[in-house]
C-alpha cells in the first residue's frame, strides 16, 4: 500500500486516531533508528592503578631500598 493510498483513509480518522497512528509510525521509526545504528563502544572503566601496575610491582619503598643497598656497593 502506498501513502497516496492511505491519504484519504487518513482524513476519515478521528483526532485521537490520528494521534495514535503518528505514534505507532514514531515508535517503528525509532526502532528502525536503533537497529540500524552501529553499537556503541563500551563505556570505558574507571583507572585503578592496581590493577594497571599489577601484584608483581614492587613499592617504592622497596625500590628505594634496593637502589641504596645497590649503591652502598659502588662506593670505595
Amino acid at each position: 500500500m502506498t501513502i497516496d493510498e492511505l491519504i484519504p483513509s487518513l482524513g476519515a480518522l478521528s483526532h485521537a486516531d490520528k494521534l495514535r497512528l503518528a505514534q505507532i509510525v514514531l515508535q517503528q521509526l525509532i526502532q528502525d533508528a536503533l537497529e540500524s545504528a552501529p553499537p556503541e563502544p563500551p563505556a570505558a572503566e574507571p583507572f585503578d592503578p592496581q590493577r594497571f601496575y599489577g601484584a608483581a610491582h614492587h613499592s617504592r619503598q622497596e625500590i628505594d631500598q634496593y637502589l641504596a643497598s645497590a649503591r652502598e656497593g659502588w662506593q670505595e
